[in-house]
């Protein structure tokens, strides 16, 4: 199985409500280095770029719309956009690579082995590239993905794999406002954005289990079923938190979000701690996103102190992150680098 498909595999199954997985299944944890042996966050990052820019093919892809986006952010992450920067000519690439996939009749980013998944994160990385580099051919990609978000959201509020407004889940759902979100960041969507990301958030409060945790879909109830609980339903608590505070909600007595942030403050140790790691990366991403976008302050000191050394331990002797949910390295690596590179806040997503 080619990596971009292990990725999309993985992340159709990231919220799959009632899974058992039998004993012995979880990942092993990475063997950890000496603790004389981890270098600082900084050289870590180096090693990681140099590294994830060797992978990159002759097309300027990583993989599906999805990996690539994901990789395209990691440049960005470290300053390196498609005009500047000592990784700008892969930057680059990738940009016009994500272009060159998109459905000129429809505005579809996912096609081929991806999904509304690939089409979220490869619009997300879009609009970063325009807030950061503004280019006529770029909004107008850029348009055109954002209007096939609005076209596909569901009555509820929602979205799933297909650009069809039919069903929907939580974890797609949230793909889709961080897209918007950043979209409306950079003046792409206006009010229909606006109005498009209510009736989502909506949707996301919908799935809200009242104890912090997250269902995969509306009305299905709290607390049963695999990935809710403890260590497990970090992926979703955390992209639930991130999806309302990137949302403009920003207040800890938020009905929603509060038991979300403490959800995630008290279990995101658990899930960084190889024990019960299902969906290690896409759960830290999130994760350390909303840890840092936390009303408290606290929440990121806490959430740096313990996730950097864990990550760093898990990089390879040749600079890379192979460990994770079938995504490849490039996916890992990719993730690996945007959580780490968060303080500098070169993303404008992620700009407190």
């Amino acid at each position: 199985m080619k990596p971009c498909s292990r990725l999309i595999a993985a992340l159709f199954l990231i919220a799959a409500v009632g899974s058992t997985l039998a004993a012995g299944e979880a990942p092993a944890p990475v063997p950890a280095k000496p603790a004389a042996a981890i270098a600082t966050p900084d050289q870590v990052v180096e090693r990681g770029l140099a590294a994830l820019v060797r992978l990159q093919n002759q097309d300027g892809g990583f993989g599906d719309s999805a990996v690539t986006a994901l990789v395209g952010m990691a440049l960005l992450s470290g300053g390196h956009t498609p005009t500047r920067g000592r990784y700008r000519e892969a930057s680059a690439k990738a940009l016009r690579q994500v272009m060159a996939v998109q459905d000129r009749a429809s505005g579809y980013l996912g096609g081929g082995t991806g999904n509304m998944y690939a089409h979220g994160f490869a619009t997300l990385y879009l609009a970063e590239c325009y807030g950061m580099a503004p280019e006529a051919n770029l909004r107008r990609a850029l348009d055109a993905a954002t209007d096939l978000i609005h076209r596909a959201q569901n009555q509820e509020g929602g979205w799933r794999y297909q650009p069809a407004p039919v069903d929907a889940d939580l974890s797609v759902t949230i793909c889709q406002i961080m897209a918007l979100r950043a979209a409306w960041n950079v003046a792409v969507g206006g009010t229909e954005t606006q109005e498009v990301i209510a009736k989502a958030v909506a949707y996301v409060r919908g799935c809200a289990n009242g104890d912090g945790s997250f269902s995969y879909m509306r009305n299905q109830g709290g607390g049963g079923g695999w990935g809710t609980q403890g260590g497990d339903g970090i992926p979703r608590a955390a992209a639930g938190s991130m999806c309302l505070i990137g949302a403009g909600v920003t207040e800890s007595s938020d009905r929603t979000l509060g038991p979300a942030l403490r959800f995630v403050r008290k279990f995101f140790p658990e899930h960084l701690s190889g024990s019960r790691n299902h969906y290690f990366w896409y759960g830290q991403y999130y994760a350390a996103q909303a840890m840092f976008h936390s009303p408290d302050p606290e929440d990121w000191k806490r959430y740096w102190a313990a996730a950097w050394p864990v990550i760093v331990r898990q990089q390879g002797s040749d600079g890379l992150w192979t460990q994770g949910e079938g995504g490849g390295p490039a996916y890992a690596t990719a993730m690996a680098l945007i959580i780490l590179q968060i303080p500098n806040n070169y993303l404008p997503i992620f700009q407190r």
